[in-house]
C-alpha cells in the first residue's frame, strides 16, 4: 500500500510540467561534497575514490535534459477523429510568462513550431510559493489513447530492501520525461496550441496518458541486470549497498549505464553515500525505517 507521502510525490511528478533552468550547472565536486555532507560520514580516502568515479562521468551532470535512444514514446488511438481544442483565454501577464517558457523550450529543442490536425491547449498553473508552470491539457486526447499497462512495483519490498543498506545514493534524472523522444506520429497527435501559435513536442510531455508506462520501460531497460543494487522511484534512481567497496562499484555501473543511454542527472538533486534517505514516504537506512515528516501546505 502506498502511503500518503508517496501519493503526494506521484501526483507532483505527473501533474507538473517541468520548468527549464536557464543556468545549466558545471560539474562541481566541492558542491556535491557540501550538499551530501560527505565529510560527516566518509574518510579522506573514500571521498577521493568517490571523486574519481564522479569525475569520470562529469558530463552527465547537467540541468539540461539528455535524449535517450533506448525508448521512443508512441501514441496509438482507438479512433481517428481529430481532437482539436481552442486555446484558453489568458491575461496579458500570463501570456508574457507563457511566451518566455515557450522560448526556453524552443532553445532546448524540446518543442518545435508546427501545425497539426490535433491540438490540445496549454495553460499556466500558478501555485502560491512555487514557480509558475506551463501545463498541456491532454484530457480529451487521453480519452482516445489506447492504454498501455506496466506492472506496478511491490512498494513494501522496495522499502525493506533499501532500509537494510549501509550506503545509499539518490540520483535525480534531469526533467526525466523530457529525456524520452517522441515518434513523428506522437509529435503530431500531442501538438499543443496557445493564443500565439501551435507547437509539436519533441520530447515526452507530462500529462500524456501513457507517459508513466514509457518512463518505466526506459528505466527497466536502463537498470537491467542492476536490480540487486539499484531501483527506480518516479524519476529518482536509488543505489543501495552493504559495504563501501560495493557501493563505489554500484555507483560506477549505474553512472556508466546513464552515460551510455545519453541521459543526464541534476547535480543539485543528487545525494551520494548517505546512511539514510527519504524514500517512498519513509526515512530508511542502516536497518531502520520511520515515516517521513509530511509537508502541510499553507493557505
Amino acid at each position: 500500500m502506498i502511503n500518503s507521502r508517496a501519493k503526494e510525490d506521484l501526483n507532483e511528478l505527473e501533474e507538473n510540467f517541468p520548468c527549464i533552468d536557464s543556468n545549466p550547472n558545471i560539474f562541481d565536486f566541492d558542491e556535491i561534497t557540501k550538499h551530501s555532507q560527505l565529510g560527516n560520514r566518509l574518510n579522506v580516502q573514500q571521498i577521493e575514490k568517490l571523486k574519481e568515479i564522479l569525475c569520470r562521468y562529469s558530463k552527465i551532470f547537467s540541468n539540461e535534459p539528455g535524449k535517450t535512444y533506448l525508448v521512443e514514446h508512441d501514441i496509438e488511438l482507438i479512433n481517428d477523429v481529430p481532437i482539436r481544442t481552442k486555446p484558453y483565454r489568458m491575461s496579458s501577464r500570463q501570456t508574457d510568462l507563457l511566451q518566455e517558457e515557450i522560448r526556453k523550450m524552443l532553445k532546448y529543442q524540446v518543442i518545435e513550431i508546427g501545425e497539426s490536425d490535433y491540438a490540445s491547449p496549454m495553460i499556466l498553473v500558478e501555485t502560491p510559493g512555487k514557480d509558475t508552470r506551463p501545463c498541456i491539457d491532454y484530457r480529451k486526447l487521453n480519452e482516445v489513447i489506447r492504454t498501455q499497462f506496466y506492472p506496478l512495483p511491490n512498494i513494501e519490498h522496495r522499502i525493506e530492501t533499501v532500509t537494510a543498506a549501509k550506503y545509499i545514493t539518490l540520483l535525480d534524472l534531469t526533467k526525466g520525461y523530457w529525456q524520452i523522444p517522441l515518434t513523428p506520429k506522437a509529435q503530431r497527435l500531442a501538438a499543443f496550441t496557445t493564443s500565439f501559435g501551435t507547437y509539436h513536442p519533441l520530447r515526452m510531455p507530462f500529462g500524456l496518458k501513457n507517459a508513466p508506462y514509457y518512463f518505466s520501460r526506459l528505466m527497466a531497460e536502463l537498470l537491467q541486470g542492476c536490480k540487486k543494487f539499484a531501483l527506480l522511484y518516479l524519476d529518482d534512481v536509488v543505489i543501495f549497498s552493504e559495504n563501501w567497496d560495493d557501493h563505489i562499484s554500484h555507483i560506477d555501473k549505474v553512472l556508466e549505464r546513464i552515460r551510455d543511454a545519453r541521459l543526464t542527472i541534476k547535480p543539485a538533486k543528487c545525494k551520494f553515500a548517505q546512511d539514510s534517505v527519504k524514500y517512498l514516504g519513509h526515512v530508511v537506512g542502516l536497518g531502520k525505517r520511520s515515516p517521513a515528516q509530511l509537508k502541510f501546505k499553507q493557505y
